[in-house]
């Protein structure tokens, strides 16, 4: 087994720019994979406009209001999950010679991590101004409050995006994630802490689950606690301080990158 030599910083960094170039320059210059990028946000935005009410949070609706805010969470993170999860196992053949060559695995699982995320905060700005044209949030304090659930729509989107390039790190072809995928994006519905309220073990699976999170950030900014009684609106994660909410993504993110670079590491760490 030969091991692999282990290059400087400044030649992971190297890599790390050329890689974003390349996954950039794949993007614009093919029509399939840019097409469906550049329309997944006014799809989706679309329909929103059909499924939720445009008066819903000036008249303080919290059936309304709170299916508006699920509705634009869950698109964030199937957004975030179907643009990751075919990105590594598709390019296996590729990423082993490469990767025998010399390119290190931390470089690349970067590259395609800040990629995608660059492709996610368009996407998600997007929906979130769209969103308040049609259904306006009538914030208290507008530009903070926009801020930051603008910043949870995009690190909910983030966090599942870092979770199916973990995912598909793990995998050697993406036919394999059918399953995989279908179940974080269940877990994104059922553990959000929106549709339905949670008690006993699965109150604690909510913890864990991204979408809860970024949808606790605008219950708490827009106030949806406060509309109805507690005993007939219970969602206790609407009352956490949003910068807690938002940390918990953050880490969620930095965690399942470090995976991947980790399942990377192990898996190309020698070569027959």
């Amino acid at each position: 087994m030969k091991k692999f030599r282990s290059r400087s910083a400044r030649m992971n960094v190297m890599h790390f720019r050329v890689l974003v170039m390349r996954y950039l320059r794949q993007i614009f210059t093919n029509p399939g994979q840019f097409l469906p990028l550049l329309l997944e946000a006014p799809v989706m935005l679309f329909i929103l406009t059909i499924a939720c009410r445009a008066n819903a949070f000036t008249d303080k609706d919290v059936s309304q209001a709170n299916i508006t805010i699920f509705i634009l969470m869950m698109m964030a993170a199937m957004m975030g999950i179907l643009n990751s999860y075919r990105e590594i196992c598709k390019e296996r053949d590729v990423l082993a010679r490469e990767v025998f060559g010399g390119l290190d695995t931390s470089a690349y699982a970067l590259s395609k991590f800040c990629v995608l995320a660059l492709v996610g905060i368009v996407q998600c700005t997007v929906l979130l101004f769209g969103t308040a044209l049609y259904s306006p949030f009538n914030f208290s304090a507008p530009v903070p409050d926009f801020l930051l659930c603008l910043a949870a729509l995009i690190l909910t989107n983030l966090s599942v995006t870092a979770i199916g390039l973990f995912l598909s790190a793990l995998l050697k072809k993406s036919e394999s994630a059918i399953l995989p995928v279908l179940l974080i994006i269940i877990m994104q519905v059922v553990f959000s802490d929106s549709v339905l309220v949670l008690d006993g073990a699965a109150g604690y699976i909510k913890y864990i689950t991204p979408s809860a999170w970024g949808i606790a950030v605008f219950g708490n900014v827009c106030g949806l606690n406060g509309w109805l009684p507690a005993e007939l609106f219970p969602h206790d994660m609407f009352e956490n301080n949003p910068l807690l909410s938002l940390a918990v993504l953050a880490l969620i993110t930095a965690l399942f990158v470090f995976l991947t670079i980790v399942t990377l590491r192990r898996r190309y760490r020698s070569k027959d």
